[in-house]
């Protein structure tokens, strides 16, 4: 009798997303620790209402419906809903009474999940336990102190002085392409000083997961980019996200959340003091995803969920969902590129008042000056007067 646990995964395997895909890996991981087999189930393929036991998840998938793809991860049965990020206008949750497991990634989250589970957990990430063999930074000497730095175009809106900042932070930098879809490389090649930096090529999860581990500190603008370091005790400043937020305020650490200069300049010197431990948290951290998967051993069962293969119409939507993202990565380029714009025209409008300001005061200096000169040509004849020598 073959009594193998086998165990479908089913989150968002398509999108190219490090952090989706590093999800996968960790869940992996910590399933093969236990015995248990794992597939990966292609959101396009399985049908929506499988009664063999799948996990879901994580990553930000319960959403407002309508929509052709996230509604792809509300199959129906008896399944494991999976540290799951949640919106807070997320609606139509019903089927999750019939789940075997229900949990969200925040305490926030798990309130909109609430009414429509018996007991939702609260359960970190599973990236929180992955494992990865070292990578060779490229350049970089053993036991030299680096700063890793990811930013996306969203980080130029959000902190004004953020080239400023990042240029003169002491160390040398490493910068970590992270979210590969959204043309960070370019992007930070094209306005950080790369003078005496490392700049990375586009590496997978655990080649990304290493590099971050071996930072002093890190700043960027990702979730798990901020997961990777925290769960390997590296400080971390993050561009803030509301997902992060609710991620790290559950940890009293959404103070490294920041929003604009001051926010930054703030946690930067809290990452850089030298103080950050997170020990304890990782700690706690590891012992609820354990026990989740723990207990997922004995909701799974001993097959994988029949899969159908994606038919000429789910290519198509496969396909749209990658234009839809270059499509919004083309915007969010737009939008910092006019943020920064206002911002100099902005400067240059301050700068002409300034000139002019600076011309008004150089006229009164000169009438000024100019009443000396006659004052001073006048005084002579006035001091002559005053001692009769004139009349």
């Amino acid at each position: 009798m073959n009594n193998t646990i086998r165990a479908g995964l089913l989150y968002d395997s398509v999108s190219r997303n490090t952090g989706d895909i590093a999800m996968g890996i960790a869940a992996g991981q910590l399933l093969s620790a236990r015995g248990v087999e794992h597939t990966i189930i292609d959101p396009f393929g399985p049908s929506a209402s499988s009664t063999t036991p799948m996990i879901v998840g994580g990553g930000e998938l319960i959403r407002t419906t309508v929509d052709d793809f996230y509604d792809r991860f509300r199959p129906h049965g008896p399944h494991i809903l999976n540290a799951t990020g949640i919106w807070d206008s997320a609606n139509d949750l019903d089927y999750l009474r019939d789940y075997a497991f229900v949990s969200a990634r925040s305490s926030r989250e798990a309130e909109t999940l609430a009414p429509y589970a018996d007991q939702v957990e609260v359960l970190p990430c599973s990236t929180t336990l992955m494992r990865s063999e070292h990578y060779q930074i490229p350049g970089l000497e053993e036991g030299e102190p680096v700063v890793g730095i990811h930013l996306v175009p969203h980080s130029l809106r959000l902190i004004d002085d953020l080239l400023t900042l990042i240029n003169a932070i002491p160390y040398r930098k490493v910068f970590i392409p992270f979210t590969h879809y959204n043309g960070d490389e370019p992007f930070m090649r094209s306005l950080f000083d790369m003078s005496d930096a490392i700049v990375l090529p586009k590496l997978d999860p655990l080649e990304l997961h290493s590099v971050l581990g071996q930072m002093r500190y890190t700043v960027v603008s990702s979730l798990h980019a901020s997961i990777f370091s925290y769960s390997q005790n590296v400080p971390f400043v993050s561009i803030h996200q509301r997902k992060a937020e609710y991620y790290f305020r559950d940890r009293g650490l959404e103070g490294q959340l920041v929003r604009n200069n001051g926010e930054f300049q703030s946690a930067l010197e809290r990452a850089a003091s030298g103080e950050m431990d997170f020990t304890d948290l990782i700690a706690a951290d590891a012992a609820r995803i354990n026990a989740a998967y723990d207990r997922y051993t004995g909701l799974l069962g001993e097959g994988f969920p029949t899969q159908a293969a994606p038919n000429a119409a789910e290519q198509a939507q496969r396909t749209a969902l990658y234009l839809e993202q270059a499509d919004r990565v083309i915007a969010d380029h737009d939008l910092a590129l006019g943020a920064v714009e206002a911002r100099r025209l902005a400067t240059l409008g301050e700068m002409r008042d300034i000139y002019a300001s600076h011309q008004r005061l150089e006229a009164v200096v000169a009438e000024q000056a100019e009443q000396i000169r006659r004052l001073e040509e006048a005084l002579p004849t006035r001091i002559s007067r005053k001692l009769g020598l004139i009349r």
